[in-house]
């Protein structure tokens, strides 16, 4: 009998028998176990949470903070697609040519409200708008199908020490499809301005710089007053800047 026990003891797999040297090792030295967790709890808190300088648990494992910021994206998503600078663009200007860009598949016949804030106020310019194109700000003209409704800012009628700020907006006057849209800036250095169309041209000067800014407009209606807000572009003659506020 003592024979079989022992050829049976002898054929177990080696993994069998390591499984039961450790069970019979925690059995006996229980507390040593415990002492080597106690021990690695302790030096990861020591590692993780060393002192408020290092970057410890509070920047790594703060879960409320991660979940409020992931929470705060979710529910602005409507601005995702909002192309927008982080920080100002630098270049030279004399002239400024607002594009607003729309496509089939975002609508047809979108009407223009745009006007100058400052450093002097002018009228908003557009359809059904009073028609007010002054050597400050003039408008290309009411776009009844697809394409484009351009504004061109003469920068060169302004101060050197000037900020010009332009308020953008738009309504759709037709139909509204998707109501994805585009606002095209583009700047020139010299050179005279022509309207070709529902846009501006450059003659003999040079393309400086070019940002596009992406929006949606909800807002489908043939009242002349209306106006959905896009957001204002700023130009700063004194730095050379632009940056663009969304609404």
């Amino acid at each position: 009998m003592n024979d079989l026990s022992d050829k049976k003891q002898q054929y177990q797999p080696w993994w069998m028998r390591r499984i039961r040297g450790m069970s019979y090792f925690s059995f006996r030295y229980w507390w040593f176990v415990w002492l080597l967790f106690l021990l690695a709890v302790l030096l990861f808190v020591l590692k993780c949470c060393s002192t408020p300088e290092e970057k410890g648990c509070g920047d790594n494992y703060d879960f409320t903070k991660r979940f409020n910021a992931i929470d705060s994206l979710l529910y602005n998503c409507c601005d995702c697609n909002r192309e927008t600078p982080t920080d100002s663009l630098t270049f030279p200007a004399d002239y400024l040519i607002l594009t607003y860009q729309f496509d089939q598949s975002g609508g047809r016949d979108l009407d223009t409200r745009t006007r100058l804030l400052a450093p002097v106020t002018t009228n908003e310019l557009g359809w059904c708008k009073p028609n007010f194109n002054s050597d400050l700000i003039i408008w290309s003209g009411d776009n009844t199908g697809y394409g484009v409704e351009s504004c061109l800012i003469d920068l060169t009628k302004f101060s050197q020490n000037d900020r010009v700020d332009v308020s953008c907006g738009a309504i759709w006057f037709g139909q509204r499809n998707s109501g994805n849209m585009s606002i095209d800036v583009r700047a020139f250095k010299g050179g005279s301005m022509t309207k070709t169309g529902y846009q501006f041209e450059n003659v003999g000067g040079e393309e400086t710089a070019f940002i596009s800014f992406a929006d949606n407009i909800t807002l489908k209606t043939r009242n002349c007053p209306s106006n959905e807000l896009i957001g204002t572009i700023s130009y700063d003659k004194r730095t050379e800047s632009l940056s663009f506020t969304p609404r």
